[in-house]
């Protein structure tokens, strides 16, 4: 049993977007379409992207870069908090946790996809060497 949670454990912090693939398709076949799920699987799949780009940047870096990743969070919550204030009358913070919590997913995919091609790299030139 051990194994089989480390395997999937694996899975997950090496390929996140496996998880909105699947939420996507579970979703289908409960009936949903796929144009107003699509959201609600970015932010199934952001807290998965924070474990596997903490890792992977680990893994590649051997820093801790989780100060730097929860720094960041903090800061773009806080700056979407006061720019929601300045704009709205009516601050609301549901408004304000979803679009933070989107822009979290697109810049976790960012950040995930250049970690993945730098290691493939380095991994690519230290096999060569």
């Amino acid at each position: 049993m051990n194994g089989l949670l480390s395997i999937v454990t694996g899975i997950v912090v090496l390929f996140p977007f496996l998880i909105t693939i699947i939420f996507l398709f579970v979703m289908r076949r409960m009936g949903k379409a796929p144009a107003t799920v699509i959201g609600k699987a970015a932010d199934f799949t952001t807290p998965f992207l924070f474990l596997s780009v903490y890792i992977t940047s680990m893994t590649i870096f051997d820093k801790g870069t989780g100060f730097t990743i929860i720094s960041v969070a903090i800061l773009l919550a806080i700056l979407f908090a006061v720019m929601e204030r300045m704009k709205e009358k009516e601050f609301q913070i549901t408004r304000v946790f979803q679009k933070t919590w989107r822009l979290y997913f697109l810049l976790l995919s960012f950040a995930y996809v250049i970690l993945f091609v730098v290691g493939v790299v380095f991994k690519i030139s230290e096999y060569v060497k």
